[in-house]
């Protein structure tokens, strides 16, 4: 039940995570404004929630706080990728090419995270694959310069994303949830200042409103949602869940946004998700032949 509560957990926060492509897409401002002020109202919000509960002690430096930093740049580089790659794309394509994160986390995670390395997987990475070189060609125009541009962004994203949450399970499984998406909102919103200063104090009040409500909900909310229930979810499972994300924001793109899902793209992204799926039900196997190891057996 722990499992399954976890399981939905991360399903909830990638609903949340489903509507930033439509925050992107309506905001006529820098990727870099809108990832700090994600990350700085998110920050905020946290260690307000963590005074008013009580928990502001547990936010105090310790000797994680050093690969916190690590972690914190690194989502930080992803995010601004990603977020560069919808504007010159679309939020589809920007949102599956980021999640291309579950094939590099399952090349990572046996020689980091001592997760065995299943055969299959190299069949899923090869569907997965064939999906990306799909989206890469599924524009208008084909493979024009800035879809290219915008694709290469996309899939530097998907490969630090895939860094980043290998990285988040070194962690002492205390401390994913509220203390570990609050400095890293900090820190990704401090390391982003610099970049977002030029333009911060162009930013309108009805636009700075919407900005706080979308890092109150996507980073503060979603984000620590996600954090809760990868403690008992293994880096495998995460990040192949995290493909949920790019379906809600194909969905919500084409609901708010009318963003047109060319059969092509559908296709690849279909792929995409076929090799996510390959990995989950090859787990679900292994799992149901270890129960019956378990079973007493009939004389």
């Amino acid at each position: 039940m722990n499992i399954l509560k976890a399981y939905f957990q991360i399903l909830a926060a990638c609903l949340i995570w489903g509507t930033y492509g439509v925050f992107v897409q309506k905001m006529a401002y820098p990727p870099e404004v809108i990832v700090f002020f994600r990350f700085f109202f998110g920050a905020l919000f946290l260690v307000i929630l963590s005074y008013f509960t009580g928990r502001i002690s547990q936010l105090r430096p310790s000797s994680h706080t050093g690969f916190l930093f690590v972690i914190g740049c690194i989502n930080a580089a992803s995010w601004l990728m990603m977020t560069r790659s919808i504007m010159y794309t679309s939020v589809a394509n920007g949102f599956i090419l980021l999640y291309t994160a579950p094939c590099f986390v399952i090349l990572l995670a046996p020689f980091i995270l001592r997760e065995p390395f299943e055969k299959k997987s190299l069949l899923a990475l090869a569907v997965s694959f064939a999906g990306i070189i799909l989206i890469a060609g599924s524009g208008a125009g084909g493979l024009k310069e800035y879809n290219l541009w915008g694709s290469l962004l996309g899939l530097s994203s998907g490969i630090l994303f895939a860094l980043y949450l290998v990285a988040l399970k070194k962690l002492p499984s205390g401390l994913l949830g509220l203390v570990t998406n609050t400095y890293m909102s900090f820190i990704i919103a401090l390391v982003t200042l610099p970049l977002a200063a030029p333009s911060v104090f162009s930013v309108t009040l009805p636009d700075l409103l919407e900005l706080a409500f979308m890092g109150i909900m996507i980073q503060a909310v979603g984000t620590t949602i996600y954090m809760i229930g990868l403690r008992k979810v293994k880096a495998q499972h995460g990040a192949i869940l995290c493909y949920f994300e790019a379906l809600f924001a194909m969905l919500f793109a084409a609901l708010f946004l009318h963003e047109r899902i060319t059969p092509v793209f559908l296709a690849g992204a279909v792929l995409i998700i076929g090799g996510g799926l390959i990995i989950a039900l090859k787990r679900k196997e292994r799992s149901s032949a270890a129960e019956n190891c378990r079973l007493p057996k009939s004389n």
